[in-house]
């Protein structure tokens, strides 16, 4: 019999720009190792929880002070991807969207749904929450696209949807993504460090 696939655990939520991130990092360490990925629904925005306040404007710089990137700026940098420039919608909560992916489960790989899913908020703005929206996106990845919706609607995964804070802080997930790769968490990492912590665990070294 063949080796078993890794087995890694990601705690995403469509809201962050580091999981959008992570989905190009999926993309790239699946197409190099054996590995296959379990996307757990982890709601930074769940409706007991509320939007934070406005911080207000900025404040003012020195014109003459040279720009320094982002620490987002940097995660984009070392995956050479290009920060999207869509006008997403504000305050969109995401139980729907996460929900709509654990019923994917239920059809077999979610991936190319996850995808779409990402891309469509990122990268066009739209508000993927809203049942007619998911609709549209689920057509040609989802077999079943009346029982998703019903399935939706019904909150019938919603047991599946971690919580912040305190539920996602219990499970061990206090920033998204967070990979579980061999019992260790690797929080808004690199694919370089994602990487490295695959072939270890696939290739553990012995002292």
């Amino acid at each position: 019999m063949g080796e078993m696939s890794l087995k890694i655990r990601l705690a995403h939520d469509f809201l962050c720009p580091w999981c959008w991130i992570s989905v190009s990092q999926v993309r790239t360490l699946t197409q190099e190792f054996d590995i296959e990925v379990e996307w757990e629904g982890f709601e930074l925005f769940p409706e007991a929880l509320e939007w934070p306040e406005d911080a207000g404007p900025a404040p003012v710089e020195n014109p003459d002070k040279p720009k320094t990137p982002s620490r987002l700026g940097l995660a984009y940098a070392a995956e050479n991807m290009d920060a999207p420039k869509a006008v997403r919608p504000e305050h969109m909560r995401t139980h729907n969207a996460l929900q709509a992916v654990e019923y994917a489960k239920t059809e077999g790989d979610p991936f190319p749904f996850i995808e779409r899913l990402y891309s469509a908020y990122w990268e066009k703005g739209l508000e993927i929450n809203q049942l007619e929206v998911l609709k549209l996106l689920a057509q040609g990845l989802i077999h079943d696209v009346e029982a998703m919706l019903g399935a939706v609607a019904n909150r019938q995964f919603a047991d599946r949807i971690v919580g912040f804070d305190d539920d996602a802080y219990a499970a061990g997930v206090y920033n998204v993504p967070t990979f579980f790769i061999a019992g260790e968490r690797y929080a808004e990492q690199p694919t370089r460090t994602l990487r490295t912590a695959i072939r270890n665990a696939i290739t553990p070294t012995h002292v």
